[in-house]
């Protein structure tokens, strides 16, 4: 039954690239059955003297006061947990580990959405060198693994949405010696992967794709989250049907439930 099935990666208009707001995500939610969700607001750290006028420390105070009041304002059923999604927390790790003693985060999502402060979105793919944007991409992943800055790590291939909107195909290979290490370190540290199906309803498939889970399960991969990324209420667990097939043809029985950033396994 998909309502049981948890929804770990969720932007409300806490984000500045959403607008849906906590009570219209908690209305759909309770209306599709679903019982565990996962607020997971962006955060995002950059290199060098750059300063952000959004992501600061007063954000992730207005974000968790927010929280508190929602919750206290808005009595449900549905599990509604405390998350957050760094992206490039390895830029700036010391900050990351203050911001995750501070916070009672229930679970952090380590993604890279950027290279050298330039967001993925705005890359030319048609001329860009993808040995070395894999290189990169995949060292800042293993940064943040070394660093033990998040739970899971997010959308493992999301160059690939970018690449298809300028009508080209960066499908990784499970040969890619990037990723092999990404997938072998995580696995060391404890740490999961997600899938995100909002590749899915943008027509380039999961992030990441079947191959990798099935290689992430032949290296011994356990740990494992669905998220539909969703930036409206009407996204919510959208396409998780497709994602629970790919999670059996890939050998998966469970995928992990968070509080307190400590996983738990739920069968599926």
């Amino acid at each position: 039954m998909i309502g049981n099935i948890p929804d770990y990666h969720i932007h409300s208009s806490v984000s500045p690239d959403s607008t849906e707001s906590y009570i219209n995500i908690l209305k759909a939610a309770e209306q599709k059955g679903i019982s565990d969700l996962m607020f997971t607001e962006h955060f995002e750290f950059f290199s060098g003297s750059y300063r952000s006028p959004i992501f600061q420390e007063k954000y992730l105070d207005s974000y968790y006061t927010q929280y508190c009041l929602w919750k206290q304002s808005n009595p449900t059923s549905v599990h509604v947990g405390f998350g957050i999604e760094f992206g490039q927390p390895n830029l700036q790790p010391e900050t990351a580990r203050n911001f995750l003693k501070k916070y009672p985060f229930d679970y952090v999502i380590g993604s890279c959405h950027k290279i050298d402060n330039v967001d993925l979105s705005r890359y030319n793919y048609k001329i860009t060198n993808t040995d070395r944007l894999y290189n990169t991409y995949f060292s800042y992943l293993l940064e943040i693994i070394e660093h033990n800055l998040c739970d899971c790590l997010g959308h493992l291939d999301l160059f690939k949405r970018y690449a298809a909107r300028q009508g080209i195909s960066l499908n990784i290979s499970c040969e890619n010696d990037y990723l092999q290490k990404v997938l072998q370190e995580a696995i060391s540290h404890g740490i999961g992967i997600e899938i995100n199906t909002s590749g899915i309803r943008q027509g380039i498939g999961c992030m990441p794709s079947l191959d990798v889970l099935k290689l992430y399960s032949q290296l011994h991969g356990e740990i494992i989250t669905l998220g539909s990324d969703a930036h409206s209420a009407s996204d919510l667990q959208k396409d998780f049907d497709i994602a629970l097939s790919y999670l059996k043809q890939a050998g998966f029985s469970y995928i992990a439930h968070y509080q307190n950033r400590k996983p738990e396994m739920i069968k599926i």
